[in-house]
């Protein structure tokens, strides 16, 4: 079970959460061997509200809080992880622009309310890489005479491209000193293509192809605003996105590994080799290694729980830590199920079981911006830069 601590506040139930996860299960291998979207489960969440998760209260929804947005993608996640990912993306995204309120959202808010309305950003390009390494985006807007805007530029990994309606993308503008900030781009704009480019080891059903916009005609209200790079307005910003992202990642990884984990109780309890006569589950050794996996597991769901909670409840984002219990568990995840892998034998690597696909899924978690060379330095630079002003 991937639900976390039942003292979060929930508007989701355990089991609500629970039946999806399962009927997401029995479509995943699917999915994952002919890289197919899951439309179905989208349909499915669409059903309980839940697209609209973290769309505010007064626009008709849920107002579901980071708690909530964690349960969720942990649960669905565990049944199906490319699902999950756009599943944490979509709840970030509502969460982002119901914070500002742009003009425009409560079309968006409409739509998710009614069962679409799935959003997304586009931020890394396929020169660019990841912008949070610094570097000005390819992607740019020119004004138009009228006040609006011309899009230009080509973005990877656009998560859900078959099924979003709405991307964010990070650009630049045209003047002699760019500014950087987001526009809102409706999927069906002429000049947007989706370029079929993925073709990956994990997360195989997400469809994270890359777009390209040429001409891209947009209103003036598209914009939701432009900084200059480094300013404080633009690392506010950063830090708000970055707690979301980072604990729901997080989630979604560590649902992964508890699913690897279910299997590897199941395979060990119901697998009884002729030489040994009794189950696997009684090899001492072996238990060993499944008490290592537990407590790996443990680990994270303190991490991800405790931090929840305090995002939650904290009057300026923690963008720090939200990082680093992203690295954590994620490392632990991966540990978790390379640990399951080296007791499972042929059986762990077998495509009949879903072991070796939960582990191809996992390794995704190392390049989710921010990566963890960066998350290190940022945590290293913060807490000696702490110890000189207390010094």
């Amino acid at each position: 079970m991937t639900t976390y601590d039942k003292s979060l506040r929930s508007v989701v139930s355990d089991d609500l959460l629970v039946a999806l996860r399962a009927e997401f299960a029995l479509g995943a291998a699917k999915h994952d061997e002919e890289a197919s979207f899951p439309f179905e489960n989208f349909a499915r969440l669409a059903e309980h509200g839940l697209i609209a998760l973290t769309v505010p209260r007064d626009l008709g929804r849920l107002g579901g809080k980071i708690t909530d947005a964690v349960r969720l993608v942990a649960a669905v996640g565990a049944g199906d992880a490319s699902t999950g990912l756009l599943v944490a993306m979509n709840c970030l995204m509502h969460h982002v622009l119901s914070r500002t309120r742009p003009a425009g959202y409560d079309e968006i808010a409409s739509a998710a309310v009614q069962g679409s309305g799935v959003l997304n950003a586009l931020q890394a390009e396929p020169d660019l890489g990841s912008v949070v390494r610094g570097g000005l985006p390819g992607s740019y807007v020119t004004r138009k005479a009228d006040g609006g805007w011309i899009l230009n530029g080509r973005k990877a990994y656009a998560t859900g491209s078959p099924i979003v309606q709405w991307w964010l993308a990070l650009v630049r503008t045209e003047e002699p000193q760019p500014r950087v900030g987001t526009v809102i781009v409706p999927a069906n704009s002429p000049g947007l293509t989706v370029v079929p480019t993925w073709n990956h080891a994990g997360l195989r059903a997400t469809a994270s192809h890359e777009i390209e916009f040429a001409n891209v005609h947009l209103v003036e209200n598209a914009a939701t605003g432009f900084y200059a790079p480094g300013t404080k307005e633009a690392i506010d910003r950063r830090a708000t996105v970055d707690v979301w992202s980072c604990l729901l990642t997080a989630a979604l990884y560590d649902g992964i590994a508890r699913s690897g984990r279910d299997w590897l109780r199941r395979f060990l309890s119901e697998r009884v080799p002729s030489n040994l006569g009794a189950p696997l589950a009684t090899v001492p050794r072996l238990q060993g290694v499944v008490g290592e996996i537990e407590t790996l597991l443990m680990i994270n769901r303190s991490l991800i729980d405790d931090y929840a909670r305090a995002a939650e409840a904290a009057p300026l984002p923690d963008a720090i830590s939200a990082q680093m219990v992203k690295h954590i568990v994620t490392k632990n995840a991966i540990k978790s199920l390379e640990l399951a892998l080296s007791i499972s034998g042929n059986h762990g690597l077998d495509k009949a079981n879903p072991l070796e696909r939960h582990y191809r899924d996992a390794l995704c978690g190392r390049v989710h911006a921010p990566q963890s060379d960066t998350i290190l330095v940022n945590a290293g630079r913060t807490s000696l830069s702490s110890e000189q002003t207390l010094g």
